[in-house]
C-alpha cells in the first residue's frame, strides 16, 4: 500500500513537471553577479542640443553642466543600487576608479565599449555599469519662483564583461514645467509639493525612473 502511494505521487510530480516546466528554485543565488559601478561621466556639447552617444548611438539631450556634480549624482546612484535587493556583488565607484584612470592614461578613451570591458576584465566583474551625463542646469530662483527651471539629461549602460556588448541601456531627461505649461505632469507637480526642485533633485528622479527597469540578477545569470 505504502509503495502504491509512492508510485502516485512521483507519478503526479512527474506531469507537474511538463506540465510546468517553466518553474524553478526561487532560493538564493549560489554565486552573485559582480558588477563593477563607475562613476558618471561628463559627455556635453553645450553649443548642442542633442549629441550621439559613443557607446551605444542613441540621441541624447545636450546642454551645459553647472558646477561639479558627477560626485553627488554617483553617490546616489550608488546608495539606490544597493537597494535593489540580493544578487548581486557590487564594485563600488571608490575602487573601480583607479583601474578606470590607468585605462584612460592608455588611450582606451576612444572605445567607450572597449575601455569599459578591460576595466571589467581587470577587476573580475560579469558586469560594468556606468552612466552619462549629457545636461545639468541649475534652477535659477527659489523653491516657489523660478526664473529659470532645472533640466537635467543622464543614461545609463550595462555591458556584459565576457562578449562585450551591452545587455541593458536607458536614458532620461527633464526640464521642470509648471503646472500651466504641462497639464499632463499634474502627478510630478503633486509629488513635488507644487515648488521647483533643484538638478540634484530632478537627478534623483531620474536615477529612481531608470533603475526600475534594471535587469534582476536572476535575469543576468542567463547573459
Amino acid at each position: 500500500m505504502k509503495n502504491w502511494v509512492k508510485n502516485v505521487l512521483v507519478s503526479l510530480f512527474i506531469i507537474a513537471g511538463l506540465l510546468c516546466p517553466s518553474w524553478t528554485w526561487a532560493g538564493p543565488l549560489s554565486n552573485p553577479v559582480r558588477v563593477a559601478v563607475v562613476s558618471f561621466q561628463e559627455e556635453s556639447v553645450p553649443e548642442r542640443d542633442y549629441i550621439r552617444c559613443r557607446a551605444c548611438g542613441n540621441i541624447l539631450k545636450s546642454g551645459p553642466i553647472n558646477g561639479n556634480p558627477v560626485p553627488a549624482l554617483t553617490q546616489i546612484l550608488w546608495d539606490m543600487l544597493l537597494g535593489l535587493g540580493k544578487g548581486y556583488d557590487w564594485i563600488s565607484p571608490g575602487q573601480v576608479e583607479g583601474v578606470y584612470n590607468t585605462f584612460l592614461a592608455k588611450g582606451f578613451d576612444k572605445n567607450t565599449l572597449l575601455l569599459m570591458q578591460s576595466l571589467g576584465k581587470q577587476l573580475k566583474a560579469d558586469f560594468v555599469l556606468w552612466g552619462t551625463l549629457s545636461e545639468y542646469q541649475e534652477r535659477i530662483g527659489t523653491t516657489y519662483g523660478v526664473q529659470k527651471p532645472a533640466s537635467v539629461a543622464m543614461d545609463l549602460h550595462l555591458l556584459e564583461v565576457g562578449k562585450g556588448l551591452l545587455v541593458w541601456k536607458d536614458q532620461w531627461a527633464e526640464t521642470q514645467k509648471s503646472l500651466s505649461e504641462n497639464l499632463f505632469e499634474m502627478d510630478a507637480f503633486l509629488k513635488r509639493k507644487a515648488r521647483w526642485v533643484t538638478a540634484e533633485e530632478l537627478s534623483r528622479l531620474g536615477i529612481e525612473v531608470m533603475l526600475k527597469k534594471f535587469p534582476p540578477a536572476e535575469a543576468l545569470l542567463k547573459e
